[in-house]
Protein backbone atom coordinates (compact mmCIF):
# COMPACT_ATOMS: atom_id res chain seq x y z
CA UNK A 1 0.00 0.00 0.00
CA UNK A 2 1.05 2.88 -1.04
CA UNK A 3 0.50 6.37 0.73
CA UNK A 4 2.99 8.86 -0.55
CA UNK A 5 4.70 9.57 -3.85
CA UNK A 6 7.45 11.34 -4.19
CA UNK A 7 8.25 12.54 -7.72
CA UNK A 8 11.32 13.83 -9.69
CA UNK A 9 9.14 15.54 -12.10
CA UNK A 10 11.99 16.44 -14.06
CA UNK A 11 16.45 16.47 -14.00
CA UNK A 12 16.73 20.38 -15.88
CA UNK A 13 17.73 22.90 -12.89
CA UNK A 14 18.75 26.64 -12.98
CA UNK A 15 21.53 25.73 -10.10
CA UNK A 16 24.60 24.12 -9.93
CA UNK A 17 25.36 23.00 -6.62
CA UNK A 18 28.23 21.32 -5.69
CA UNK A 19 26.90 18.38 -3.98
CA UNK A 20 24.42 17.39 -6.01
CA UNK A 21 24.19 14.29 -7.73
CA UNK A 22 23.65 15.95 -11.20
CA UNK A 23 26.89 17.08 -11.36
CA UNK A 24 30.28 16.41 -10.72
CA UNK A 25 31.39 18.94 -7.82
CA UNK A 26 29.41 21.62 -9.80
CA UNK A 27 30.68 21.26 -12.85
CA UNK A 28 28.62 19.53 -16.01
CA UNK A 29 25.69 17.92 -15.34
CA UNK A 30 25.62 14.18 -15.95
CA UNK A 31 22.29 13.56 -16.40
CA UNK A 32 19.91 13.10 -19.01
CA UNK A 33 17.37 16.33 -19.26
CA UNK A 34 14.11 15.60 -19.22
CA UNK A 35 11.05 16.18 -18.13
CA UNK A 36 8.42 13.09 -16.52
CA UNK A 37 5.49 13.22 -19.07
CA UNK A 38 2.15 13.76 -17.82
CA UNK A 39 1.06 10.86 -19.03
CA UNK A 40 3.17 8.71 -16.88
CA UNK A 41 2.77 11.23 -14.32
CA UNK A 42 -0.74 10.02 -14.19
CA UNK A 43 -0.40 6.34 -15.06
CA UNK A 44 1.85 6.38 -11.40
CA UNK A 45 -0.67 8.17 -9.57
CA UNK A 46 -3.45 5.77 -10.80
CA UNK A 47 -1.92 2.82 -9.81
CA UNK A 48 -1.77 3.75 -6.38
CA UNK A 49 -4.87 6.65 -5.95
CA UNK A 50 -7.05 4.06 -3.44
CA UNK A 51 -4.27 4.55 -0.44
CA UNK A 52 -2.68 7.80 -2.04
CA UNK A 53 -2.42 10.58 0.82
CA UNK A 54 0.37 13.10 -0.60
CA UNK A 55 2.17 13.66 -3.66
CA UNK A 56 5.79 15.24 -3.23
CA UNK A 57 7.46 16.89 -6.17
CA UNK A 58 11.28 16.73 -5.14
CA UNK A 59 14.66 18.02 -6.35
CA UNK A 60 16.65 14.52 -5.94
CA UNK A 61 18.39 15.64 -9.51
CA UNK A 62 16.46 18.36 -10.74
CA UNK A 63 13.94 21.48 -9.19
CA UNK A 64 10.39 20.43 -10.45
CA UNK A 65 9.67 24.22 -11.02
CA UNK A 66 11.40 23.83 -14.22
CA UNK A 67 9.06 21.51 -15.70
CA UNK A 68 6.96 22.70 -18.17
CA UNK A 69 4.08 20.81 -17.33
CA UNK A 70 4.23 21.06 -12.74
CA UNK A 71 0.92 23.37 -12.66
CA UNK A 72 -0.57 20.88 -15.15
CA UNK A 73 0.21 17.51 -12.86
CA UNK A 74 -0.80 19.74 -9.66
CA UNK A 75 -4.02 20.88 -11.54
CA UNK A 76 -4.95 17.08 -12.35
CA UNK A 77 -4.32 15.51 -9.25
CA UNK A 78 -6.24 17.98 -7.67
CA UNK A 79 -8.97 17.34 -9.75
CA UNK A 80 -8.91 14.06 -9.26
CA UNK A 81 -8.45 13.98 -5.82
CA UNK A 82 -9.35 17.18 -3.67
CA UNK A 83 -8.08 16.37 -0.19
CA UNK A 84 -4.61 15.37 -2.05
CA UNK A 85 -1.79 16.84 0.01
CA UNK A 86 1.05 18.29 -2.24
CA UNK A 87 4.04 19.50 -1.80
CA UNK A 88 7.31 20.77 -3.87
CA UNK A 89 10.93 21.65 -2.96
CA UNK A 90 12.75 24.31 -4.88
CA UNK A 91 15.47 26.52 -4.90
CA UNK A 92 12.50 29.27 -5.62
CA UNK A 93 14.67 31.10 -8.45
CA UNK A 94 12.97 29.19 -11.64
CA UNK A 95 9.35 30.82 -13.12
CA UNK A 96 8.22 34.78 -12.04
CA UNK A 97 5.95 35.90 -9.91
CA UNK A 98 3.08 35.48 -11.29
CA UNK A 99 3.62 31.50 -12.22
CA UNK A 100 4.12 31.71 -8.21
CA UNK A 101 0.64 33.17 -7.62
CA UNK A 102 -0.91 30.60 -9.89
CA UNK A 103 0.93 27.79 -7.57
CA UNK A 104 -0.21 29.50 -4.43
CA UNK A 105 -3.82 29.17 -5.75
CA UNK A 106 -3.96 25.66 -6.65
CA UNK A 107 -2.52 24.83 -3.01
CA UNK A 108 -5.26 25.29 -0.51
CA UNK A 109 -5.10 22.21 1.14
CA UNK A 110 -4.10 23.23 5.04
CA UNK A 111 -1.41 20.98 4.28
CA UNK A 112 0.28 22.03 0.94
CA UNK A 113 3.59 23.25 1.26
CA UNK A 114 6.24 24.38 -0.54
CA UNK A 115 9.87 24.27 0.56
CA UNK A 116 12.31 26.97 -0.25
CA UNK A 117 16.14 25.88 -0.23
CA UNK A 118 17.57 29.53 1.03
CA UNK A 119 21.13 28.92 2.63
CA UNK A 120 21.66 32.48 3.78
CA UNK A 121 21.11 35.88 2.33
CA UNK A 122 21.95 37.74 -0.84
CA UNK A 123 25.69 37.80 0.24
CA UNK A 124 25.68 34.02 1.15
CA UNK A 125 23.31 32.35 -0.70
CA UNK A 126 25.17 32.16 -4.06
CA UNK A 127 27.75 30.33 -2.76
CA UNK A 128 26.21 26.50 -2.35
CA UNK A 129 23.05 27.48 -4.47
CA UNK A 130 25.51 28.40 -7.94
CA UNK A 131 23.52 30.75 -10.47
CA UNK A 132 20.62 30.63 -7.84
CA UNK A 133 19.80 34.82 -7.89
CA UNK A 134 18.55 36.04 -4.38
CA UNK A 135 16.22 38.43 -5.47
CA UNK A 136 14.21 36.20 -7.49
CA UNK A 137 13.81 33.94 -4.65
CA UNK A 138 12.37 36.50 -2.41
CA UNK A 139 10.27 38.11 -5.17
CA UNK A 140 8.56 34.55 -5.97
CA UNK A 141 8.47 33.70 -2.39
CA UNK A 142 6.76 36.73 -1.64
CA UNK A 143 4.20 36.22 -4.68
CA UNK A 144 3.52 32.84 -3.32
CA UNK A 145 2.80 33.70 0.26
CA UNK A 146 0.54 36.40 -0.63
CA UNK A 147 -1.61 33.73 -1.73
CA UNK A 148 -2.30 32.49 1.71
CA UNK A 149 -0.64 29.44 0.82
CA UNK A 150 2.11 27.70 3.56
CA UNK A 151 5.74 28.37 2.92
CA UNK A 152 8.74 26.74 4.46
CA UNK A 153 12.10 27.83 4.40
CA UNK A 154 15.03 25.09 4.52
CA UNK A 155 18.65 26.44 5.42
CA UNK A 156 21.73 24.34 4.96
CA UNK A 157 24.46 25.42 7.37
CA UNK A 158 27.88 26.35 6.15
CA UNK A 159 30.87 27.66 7.76
CA UNK A 160 29.99 30.96 5.59
CA UNK A 161 26.39 31.35 7.00
CA UNK A 162 25.88 30.36 10.32
CA UNK A 163 26.25 33.92 11.28
CA UNK A 164 23.09 34.48 9.32
CA UNK A 165 20.90 31.56 11.08
CA UNK A 166 19.26 34.48 13.03
CA UNK A 167 19.06 36.73 10.66
CA UNK A 168 17.72 34.14 8.11
CA UNK A 169 14.94 33.06 10.61
CA UNK A 170 13.82 36.76 11.41
CA UNK A 171 13.62 37.50 7.52
CA UNK A 172 11.49 34.33 7.18
CA UNK A 173 9.09 35.38 10.09
CA UNK A 174 8.85 39.11 8.94
CA UNK A 175 7.56 37.78 5.51
CA UNK A 176 5.24 34.96 6.58
CA UNK A 177 6.84 31.55 6.19
CA UNK A 178 5.19 29.18 8.14
CA UNK A 179 8.33 26.95 9.02
CA UNK A 180 11.90 27.51 9.65
CA UNK A 181 14.77 24.27 9.40
CA UNK A 182 18.38 24.96 9.26
CA UNK A 183 20.42 22.21 9.55
CA UNK A 184 24.43 20.62 8.67
CA UNK A 185 24.71 18.72 5.41
CA UNK A 186 26.01 14.96 6.00
CA UNK A 187 27.91 14.71 2.37
CA UNK A 188 31.42 15.89 3.28
CA UNK A 189 32.36 12.07 3.42
CA UNK A 190 32.07 12.15 0.13
CA UNK A 191 32.84 15.61 -1.35
CA UNK A 192 35.86 18.08 -0.39
CA UNK A 193 36.32 21.97 -1.53
CA UNK A 194 38.32 24.48 -0.49
CA UNK A 195 35.61 27.27 -0.62
CA UNK A 196 32.92 24.97 1.44
CA UNK A 197 34.00 24.69 4.63
CA UNK A 198 31.51 22.82 7.55
CA UNK A 199 29.84 25.14 10.35
CA UNK A 200 31.33 22.43 12.70
CA UNK A 201 33.75 19.27 12.74
CA UNK A 202 31.66 16.92 10.92
CA UNK A 203 30.80 13.52 12.94
CA UNK A 204 32.87 10.33 11.79
CA UNK A 205 30.44 7.58 11.18
CA UNK A 206 31.26 3.97 9.64
CA UNK A 207 28.08 3.76 7.35
CA UNK A 208 29.72 -0.40 7.33
CA UNK A 209 29.08 -1.03 10.95
CA UNK A 210 25.63 0.29 10.97
CA UNK A 211 22.73 -2.37 11.46
CA UNK A 212 19.71 -0.86 12.63
CA UNK A 213 18.23 0.50 9.76
CA UNK A 214 14.72 2.18 10.08
CA UNK A 215 13.21 2.62 6.50
CA UNK A 216 11.88 5.87 5.38
CA UNK A 217 9.80 3.93 2.48
CA UNK A 218 8.47 1.31 4.72
CA UNK A 219 7.65 3.93 7.87
CA UNK A 220 6.00 6.55 5.76
CA UNK A 221 4.59 3.85 3.19
CA UNK A 222 5.96 5.82 -0.07
CA UNK A 223 7.44 5.47 -3.48
CA UNK A 224 10.01 7.56 -5.35
CA UNK A 225 9.17 8.15 -9.35
CA UNK A 226 12.21 9.61 -11.40
CA UNK A 227 11.63 12.04 -14.50
CA UNK A 228 11.90 8.94 -16.78
CA UNK A 229 9.37 7.62 -15.04
CA UNK A 230 11.34 4.60 -13.26
CA UNK A 231 9.84 3.94 -10.04
CA UNK A 232 12.89 3.01 -7.36
CA UNK A 233 12.09 2.50 -3.75
CA UNK A 234 13.24 5.66 -2.44
CA UNK A 235 14.56 9.16 -3.35
CA UNK A 236 17.90 8.37 -1.42
CA UNK A 237 19.04 5.05 -3.63
CA UNK A 238 18.06 6.68 -6.97
CA UNK A 239 20.14 9.50 -6.07
CA UNK A 240 23.05 6.94 -5.22
CA UNK A 241 21.79 4.87 -8.69
CA UNK A 242 22.33 8.17 -10.63
CA UNK A 243 25.72 9.31 -8.56
CA UNK A 244 29.05 8.60 -10.46
CA UNK A 245 31.14 9.87 -8.06
CA UNK A 246 30.94 7.59 -5.71
CA UNK A 247 30.72 4.31 -8.16
CA UNK A 248 32.78 2.03 -5.19
CA UNK A 249 30.36 2.41 -2.39
CA UNK A 250 27.31 2.66 -3.89
CA UNK A 251 28.41 -1.17 -6.41
CA UNK A 252 25.79 -2.97 -4.46
CA UNK A 253 22.57 -1.00 -5.80
CA UNK A 254 24.12 -0.51 -9.28
CA UNK A 255 24.04 -4.13 -10.33
CA UNK A 256 20.32 -4.09 -10.46
CA UNK A 257 17.92 -2.61 -12.62
CA UNK A 258 15.54 0.29 -10.89
CA UNK A 259 12.77 -2.30 -11.04
CA UNK A 260 14.54 -5.06 -9.46
CA UNK A 261 15.57 -2.57 -6.49
CA UNK A 262 11.88 -2.45 -5.47
CA UNK A 263 12.22 -6.00 -4.27
CA UNK A 264 16.25 -6.40 -3.58
CA UNK A 265 15.59 -3.32 -1.10
CA UNK A 266 13.57 -5.22 1.02
CA UNK A 267 15.16 -8.36 0.00
CA UNK A 268 18.34 -7.03 2.02
CA UNK A 269 16.44 -5.35 4.91
CA UNK A 270 15.00 -8.55 6.12
CA UNK A 271 18.35 -10.34 5.46
CA UNK A 272 19.84 -8.03 7.81
CA UNK A 273 22.48 -7.08 4.96
CA UNK A 274 21.10 -3.74 3.97
CA UNK A 275 22.48 -1.80 0.97
CA UNK A 276 24.90 0.94 1.93
CA UNK A 277 22.92 3.86 0.76
CA UNK A 278 19.83 2.46 3.17
CA UNK A 279 22.75 2.34 6.11
CA UNK A 280 24.26 5.93 5.28
CA UNK A 281 20.37 7.44 5.02
CA UNK A 282 18.49 5.56 7.26
CA UNK A 283 20.81 3.99 9.96
CA UNK A 284 19.44 4.56 13.83
CA UNK A 285 22.27 7.10 14.07
CA UNK A 286 21.77 8.86 11.06
CA UNK A 287 18.67 8.99 10.05
CA UNK A 288 17.82 12.29 8.04
CA UNK A 289 14.81 13.01 10.87
CA UNK A 290 17.61 13.41 13.23
CA UNK A 291 19.60 15.89 11.16
CA UNK A 292 17.66 19.46 11.77
CA UNK A 293 19.20 21.66 14.02
CA UNK A 294 16.50 24.00 14.05
CA UNK A 295 12.60 23.24 13.11
CA UNK A 296 10.63 25.54 14.18
CA UNK A 297 6.83 27.01 13.47
CA UNK A 298 6.71 30.69 12.66
CA UNK A 299 3.09 31.26 11.97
Amino acid sequence: MTKIIHFEPTSTCNAACPMCARNIHGEGCIVSLADLSLDDYKKHVTKHLEHLEKVFFCGTVGDPCADISLLKKITWIKETKPNIVVGINTNGSIRNPKWWSECGNLLTNLYDYVVFAIDGLEDTNHIYRVNVQFKKIMENSKAYIETGASAHWDMLVFDHNKHQVDECKQLAKDMGFNWFRSKETDRWDQYQFEHLKPANKPNVVDYHSIDNVQCERNIEQSTYVDYKGQEFPCCHIAEMYYNFTQKESHKDIKQYSPQELMTQYQNRLDSNNPFYVCKRSCGETVSKRSQWKQEIQLR
